[in-house]
C-alpha cells in the first residue's frame, strides 16, 4: 500500500536529487530494513511497519529504474530492446530469487531468517552496479 502511495513522491525525489542517488538510497534503506528484520521480534505491528517502510524504499528503486533505462538508450530505435532487457533481467530475478533463497534455507537447516541476509547481499551488489552508471538522469525542467 505504501509503495503505491509513495510512487509519485519517488519520482519527484528523483527529479530533485537524481535517479541514481534515489535508487541507491532506496536500495540502502531496504537493505538496512531487511537486516533489521532479522533481529526484530515477529509482532504483527513490527512486521507491518517494516513492510510499509520497505514498500516506500522499493518505490524509490522501482519507479525510477525503467525511466533511467529508457533515457540510457542511445536512439529511439533501441528503446524497445533496452526495455525488453530490463524486463528480462527483472523476471529472471523473480524466478531465480526464490530458488536461491530456498537453497540457502535448506543449507542452513531450514532457517528462514537467512532470507534477511541473502536479499541485502544482492541489494549491495545492485548498489555496486549502480555506482558505475553515468547516464540516465532526468532532464531538469526548463521553463
Amino acid at each position: 500500500m505504501l509503495f503505491i502511495i509513495f510512487a509519485i513522491p519517488s519520482g519527484f525525489i528523483a527529479g530533485r536529487f537524481g535517479r541514481k542517488r534515489t535508487i541507491l538510497t532506496g536500495l540502502g534503506i531496504f537493505s538496512v530494513l531487511l537486516v533489521a528484520a532479522y533481529f526484530m521480534p515477529s509482532y504483527p505491528w513490527v512486521i507491518a511497519a517494516l513492510l510499509g517502510l520497505g514498500g516506500m524504499a522499493w518505490a524509490l528503486v522501482n519507479i525510477n529504474s525503467l525511466p533511467m533505462i529508457v533515457d540510457i538508450a542511445p536512439t529511439a530505435v533501441v528503446v524497445g530492446m533496452y526495455t525488453g532487457l530490463y524486463y528480462l533481467a527483472s523476471q529472471l530475478a523473480a524466478v531465480i530469487g526464490p530458488i536461491l533463497n530456498g537453497i540457502v534455507i535448506d543449507a542452513t537447516g531450514r532457517n528462514f531468517n537467512m532470507i534477511f541476509f541473502v536479499a541485502p547481499f544482492f541489494f549491495v551488489l545492485a548498489m555496486l552496479c549502480m555506482v558505475g552508471v553515468t547516464r540516465g538522469e532526468a532532464m531538469p525542467n526548463v521553463e
